[in-house]
């Protein structure tokens, strides 16, 4: 029994960390590089840095140079959250030993504290543009099979992500219909062997490093439009907040989105619908080169129907006015005039976004909350693994109980949206 008083603010929080990192595994497996970047302390909601991206030098031909004025980007990380728990409980029950506390208190409270995180992440994953579906004959959304996700596959390394650390969110129906659609069709077979025991996607599978099974995958319902508005031409690059960029300022500077101009819609789209633009297609993003293939690009912003613009990521943009490669291009060629804006799946389907992901798609940063000494019973902070949390508790001596919050203070951004990819599948109606 006299374990019992060694119960305090930092075991809770000690015990509390590895269940925080662990319990959900797309939390886990999103990148946490830039936490050094806001300091051990001092960081409230609001402290943003700007995360460079890579710079996309153009390259030129024969031995006459033309130096380029390289345009850095960036985009904002912010610490723009902040959840918690919080708990009451009377003395005696702080007398438990750790391990019934724990059970009891520290992990359906973190279960919950985690999975609003990865729901805010989940969020953020609307701004991916890359989508593979599997239909059937008749062009309906069905559950990916093997195909699905190796084309899934490729897109991110038409994308130049990373290999390695490839990770598949799905969420547990998917997950149930996938471990069924590849039983037995690939060895080896004690991985095989695995999934049929665990009922799971088994890693590494498919060029998977971890399939994740993850009830906070979204669930989202495509917008009305029909796929026939026509692109007038018209494009305006916009930073990543909304706003026009200046003439003055090269528009590959941040080229976060872009506003395309096109005849009214019939029918609206929803954040997170995919779009295409007849005659529009991905380059690759070295060799500026046409892959042939339509670039898909997500609505970023709601698009009511009878809408004459549509604002979409990746920005588009184009070889440069006499045909050469421009920085950050992204398609082969602006919109035609009445170029056909096609939607990417079937207006009105619901399905769940499983998410196929490199883990430098997005990243995580937590910050040390300040240790309060004054006025509390209890207090711990502690970090592991770049994740911070804090506990604090306050003693209530009307009626003899203990209030105890769990908090984390935190910033997640999507810094690469094009190493993830969307792979949908149908929610039945029936």
């Amino acid at each position: 029994m006299a374990n019992n008083q060694l119960i305090n603010d930092m075991i809770i929080t000690k015990r509390a960390l590895p269940l925080f990192r662990d319990t959900n595994g797309f939390i886990k497996n999103v990148d946490r590089s830039y936490d050094s970047y806001f300091g051990k302390s001092g960081a409230k909601i609001g402290a943003s840095v700007n995360v460079r991206l890579p710079n996309d030098p153009v390259v030129g031909d024969g031995p006459v140079v033309s130096p380029q004025s390289i345009t850095e980007r960036s985009i904002p990380l912010t610490i723009a959250y902040r959840k918690h728990v919080s708990l009451s409980f009377d003395t005696q029950e702080r007398t438990l030993n750790i391990d019934d506390f724990s059970g009891r208190y520290i992990e359906p409270s973190v279960n919950n504290l985690t999975g609003t995180v990865a729901n805010i992440a989940m969020q953020l994953a609307l701004g991916a543009a890359n989508m593979v579906r599997n239909t059937d004959e008749n062009g309906n959304t069905i559950a990916p099979s093997s195909d699905t996700w190796l084309k899934a596959k490729a897109k991110l390394t038409k994308q130049h992500a990373p290999t390695m650390d490839r990770f598949a969110v799905l969420d547990p129906d998917t997950d149930a219909n996938t471990v069924s659609g590849l039983m037995g069709l690939f060895n080896p077979q004690a991985k095989i062997g695995d999934q049929t025991t665990t009922g799971s996607m088994q890693a590494p599978l498919l060029g998977v490093k971890e399939w994740i099974s993850d009830q906070t995958c979204l669930v989202t319902t495509t917008g009305s439009y029909d796929g026939k508005a026509t692109a007038t031409g018209s494009v305006t690059n916009i930073t990543n907040t909304g706003n026009a960029i200046p003439g003055q300022i090269s528009p590959t500077a941040y080229p976060q989105n872009s506003v395309i101009g096109c005849s009214a819609l019939n029918g609206g789209l929803n954040v997170g619908d995919i779009i295409t633009i007849a005659g529009v297609h991905q380059v690759n993003r070295v060799t500026k080169q046409s892959y042939g293939t339509p670039m898909q690009f997500v609505v970023t912003q709601p698009a009511a129907s009878g809408a004459t613009s549509i604002v979409v990521s990746p920005a588009l943009v184009g070889p440069s006015s006499d045909g050469s490669q421009a920085q950050y291009q992204t398609v082969d060629k602006a919109p035609a005039a009445d170029a056909v804006i096609g939607l990417v799946g079937k207006a009105g389907e619901t399905i769940r976004r499983n998410l196929l992901f490199n883990k430098k798609a997005m990243t995580l940063v937590t910050v040390d909350l300040m240790e309060v000494n004054k006025g509390v019973v209890d207090c711990g902070m502690a970090n592991l693994d770049g994740i911070s949390m804090r506990t604090l508790t306050y003693y209530n001596g009307t009626d003899d109980t203990l209030g105890t919050r769990l908090d984390v203070l935190f910033g997640i951004g999507v810094l690469r949206p094009e190493w993830m990819c969307i792979v949908p599948d149908i929610i039945d109606a029936g």
